[in-house]
């Protein structure tokens, strides 16, 4: 079984790291470039694992991960914010948004595996 992903981030550049980190782990990634892209995609889509940043236009992360806790379908899939936002207070307001974990930018392509595969398992 091939595990989705979606990384959720307006930055290209960014996106483009980690779809060629996560591909050439064996991961089916989707990206979209902000929270409302998201969620149009997430209405066809059932991700293994959400990544998302904080800081994008429109709505920022933490209103998205509120909206896709509120969603019965995409309430147990887990999520990880990865955001250039590290403090102590950017990251209990990932948790209380419903995060299930935080990774800091900038973080190394060992500590996204490791992230990533303490929620999945790639094929």
């Amino acid at each position: 079984m091939v595990h989705r992903i979606l990384v959720v981030d307006d930055e290209p550049d960014f996106c483009a790291a980690l779809h060629d980190i996560l591909e050439s782990d064996g991961y089916d990634v989707h990206q979209a470039p902000n929270a409302l892209a998201a969620l149009i995609l997430l209405e066809n889509l059932l991700p293994d694992l959400i990544l998302t940043d904080l800081m994008m236009p429109g709505m920022d992360g933490l209103a998205f991960l509120r909206e896709v806790r509120a969603k019965q379908s995409l309430s147990t899939v887990p999520a990880v914010v990865v955001s250039a936002k590290g403090t102590a207070q950017d990251i209990a307001a990932a948790r209380d948004a419903g995060a299930n974990a935080y990774l800091t930018k900038p973080f190394s392509a060992r500590e996204l595996r490791e992230t990533v595969k303490s929620f999945v398992t790639a094929a």
